[in-house]
């Protein structure tokens, strides 16, 4: 099994940090993970990219050469991106407006409200946070438990009860949408 990962976002809002959890996750469930980085001209505002390869065996080319799920929380990323979707594509409802039409075959969408969970919890700085428990729901890529233990090896001990929250609910929020489009028959 090799799965290729392309998260996409903004400097500043966390890319870089989900990736790295994304993989520390992945190396705590027995897998082997690389994450390679891209940054748009300017750092902090500009377009950001992480990639991440989870395998099962060794990888021996660390990045992504088609990404089968893409990520993005902000609109120059999608863009950019746009025509390397893969197979499953999950956004920010409020800062990605994909020009999808009908989505072609073989490709589910999920549009998640990441910005706005984050904003509910005061800080629009855990979007990323709530983005991958939104990610580990809609998925099933990795386990629940092994998905937070990652989260919380890798903020800031200040900050534990804030991201645990946010994690929680972007979980929540991602069980709540897959179980809405199963009852629409949408999946």
């Amino acid at each position: 099994m090799r799965r290729e990962i392309r998260l996409g976002g903004f400097g500043g809002q966390g890319i870089m940090l989900a990736g790295q959890i994304l993989g520390r996750a992945a190396i705590l469930a027995g897998k082997h993970a690389t994450m390679t980085q891209s940054y748009g001209p300017e750092m902090r505002g500009a377009r950001v990219a992480a990639d991440v390869v989870i395998a099962d065996e060794p990888i021996d080319y660390p990045k992504v050469i088609k990404p089968e799920i893409s990520v993005f929380l902000f609109q120059g990323a999608y863009d950019y991106y746009r025509r390397e979707v893969g197979q499953l594509l999950i956004y920010d409802q409020d800062l990605v407006k994909p020009e999808l039409g009908e989505p072609p075959d073989g490709l589910r969408v999920f549009p998640i409200r990441a910005n706005g969970l984050a904003e509910e919890l005061g800080r629009r700085v855990v979007v990323n946070i709530v983005m991958l428990g939104a990610f580990t729901a809609i998925t099933g890529l990795l386990p629940v438990e092994v998905m937070e233990e990652a989260v919380l090896r890798s903020v800031p001990k200040k900050a534990l009860e804030l991201n645990k929250e946010a994690f929680r609910r972007g979980l929540e929020h991602g069980k709540e949408l897959l179980a809405r489009l199963d009852s629409e028959g949408r999946r």
